[in-house]
């Protein structure tokens, strides 16, 4: 079961990484929005780092499930 449980781990990382890729090639390339597409692929890097930190706490049995993220620059708790 532990292995089983960890290999379900790392397809659902090598998943997450093919969406992520796939949205970053799909950004928009023209040069008048860089900074825009640059903001929006930061953004995705952090939600993305703490979409798989939490996917790990959740399964975690460590008594602490605090995990590092990326800088969460730009993400406030309102959004």
């Amino acid at each position: 079961r532990w292995w089983e449980g960890g290999s379900l781990l790392q397809q659902m990382r090598g998943e997450w990484f093919n969406a992520f890729s796939s949205i970053l090639a799909f950004c928009n390339t023209s040069p008048e929005r860089a900074a825009e597409v640059a903001k929006f692929r930061h953004l995705l890097v952090r939600l993305m780092s703490m979409l798989y930190g939490a996917a790990l706490s959740d399964v975690s049995e460590l008594e602490d499930t605090s995990m590092e993220f990326f800088d969460l620059t730009g993400i406030s708790n309102e959004s």
